[in-house]
């Protein structure tokens, strides 16, 4: 995975990076594509830690978004969520292929 990282009004800090990658890791029990990109954002807006994660696996696109007052927290629900949309993509793709099977099969009979 190649990640990129970028930190809006707040200090890049080694622990955060580390602890996102770590993270991010579970997203590899899906079956994408291509090796995907990572591009993290990390930003403060007044009191709120904002964390967004941008996936980009060759032809399919994953952006997921969240705030919380500790940054931990925030990337802890934003790999939440994108583990949400990669699994309704994996079960999109499935069900096209089931369905593919299926016709391909009554079309032999």
């Amino acid at each position: 995975m190649q990640y990129k990282f970028t930190f809006k009004h707040l200090e890049a800090l080694d622990s955060i990076q580390n602890y996102a990658k770590t993270r991010i890791e579970k997203i590899n029990k899906f079956a994408l594509h291509k090796e995907p990109k990572v591009h993290f954002i990390f930003s403060v807006q007044k009191q709120e830690q904002m964390a967004e994660v941008l996936v980009d696996a060759g032809p399919v696109h994953f952006t997921a978004h969240a705030k919380d007052a500790n940054l931990y927290a925030a990337i802890d629900d934003v790999i939440d969520k994108l583990e949400r949309q990669l699994a309704q993509h994996k079960e999109k793709v499935q069900e096209h292929r089931q369905e593919d099977d299926v016709v391909s099969s009554e079309e032999d009979e």
